[in-house]
């Protein structure tokens, strides 16, 4: 997926028009299990090769894991001395992006083709960090920790090595970037101090401008961008404990809003990723609770991806990749903990 710039204030219209009609349906699913040993697991990226990253939990230790296109599992080597690690996005190129944990919290890392894990190092007044996503051509977004406050900035990384952070909204004190793509444009959430989320783009100067939510609505959080300049997330109420009454959305590169269908049954959601050719991935909830996965097609139309056998059908994707494969995660169906889940993948 491509990165998204910042602008200054909202832009676009808002329109809670609905594509097309939810249509019931699945795809085939694999269980893409765990390392030997675990109990956990959770996909998070995928390219257009098949390769997929994550992360798979040991005891009550967390290790960034790749599993190949025949589902292969691996775990990826952290930094010396780190105790922990997550990946969270891959691109075309193999390169893998995530954190890993040491003695002093956690650090933004990117895992080279090769192999190697290279730590990137804090933006300027940064401390730490989180790598979120990488473009194509190894732009990456995150989020690094204010060296004096503490406050969340989002961060990004340049392939030439140096690096940023973004702004947060005028009057905001926080940010996240989640997504980026191919020509620099970065999304994700600017944090008000009323606890207020809203979805925001930064373009490649590091401008900043917030997306806007559909009408009544006074939350939204921007997860992902394709090369086009399509973004998705959601729009909802805010809240001191949050958002609700999330529904998925889609912006179009000019900033127009728009809902997207649930599944039959649901009444709220989320999308979390989008490819270039405007197919969004996501998930279809009731009351906020039990999550179906759910693909869009670029005209609206839903579609339920299903779940494994073994599963309790709690699932959330993450990713998709050029050819529509998606992964993330379900709920395994184990009777002594609910808790569990497994990383999944959806063809």
């Amino acid at each position: 997926m491509r990165p998204l710039r910042h602008i200054a204030r909202g832009v676009g219209l808002a329109t809670a028009t609905v594509a097309a009609l939810a249509m019931p349906a699945s795809a085939a699913t694999t269980d893409l299990g765990t390392l030997p040993g675990g109990t956990q697991s959770s996909a998070t990226g995928v390219n257009s090769a098949g390769l997929t990253v994550g992360w798979a939990r040991l005891s009550a230790t967390t290790y960034a894991t790749r599993w190949n296109a025949q589902g292969t599992i691996t775990r990826l080597t952290g930094p010396r001395g780190s105790t922990g690690s997550q990946a969270f996005a891959v691109n075309d190129a193999g390169v893998a992006v995530g954190d890993a944990t040491g003695s002093n919290g956690k650090v933004p890392v990117r895992w080279n083709t090769d192999g190697t894990v290279t730590e990137l190092g804090a933006p300027p007044g940064g401390k730490g960090g989180v790598a979120r996503a990488v473009s194509g051509n190894g732009v990456i977004v995150g989020e690094t920790y204010d060296a004096t406050s503490g406050l969340t900035r989002a961060a990004r990384w340049n392939p030439d090595g140096s690096s940023a952070v973004l702004p947060a909204l005028p009057g905001d004190r926080q940010a996240w970037a989640l997504g980026v793509n191919g020509s620099g444009v970065a999304v994700g959430v600017s944090f008000s101090p009323d606890l207020r989320l809203r979805a925001v783009r930064w373009d490649p100067d590091d401008t900043v401008r917030e997306l806007p939510p559909l009408p009544g609505d006074t939350a939204g959080r921007a997860g992902g961008i394709n090369d086009d300049g399509e973004i998705v997330g959601m729009s909802g109420l805010s809240t001191p404990m949050g958002p609700t009454r999330r529904t998925p959305v889609r912006w179009k590169a000019d900033g127009t809003v728009t809902a997207l269908p649930v599944l039959n049954g649901d009444d709220g959601g989320e999308a979390h990723a989008v490819d270039d050719l405007g197919a969004v991935v996501g998930e279809s909830t009731s009351g906020g609770l039990n999550p179906r996965a759910v693909r869009w097609s670029s005209g609206g139309t839903a579609t339920s991806l299903g779940a494994p056998a073994n599963s309790r059908n709690a699932c959330v994707p993450a990713a998709i990749d050029a050819g529509g494969g998606t992964v993330g995660q379900c709920g395994v169906n184990d009777p002594e903990d609910a808790s569990l889940f497994h990383a999944v993948r959806w063809n």
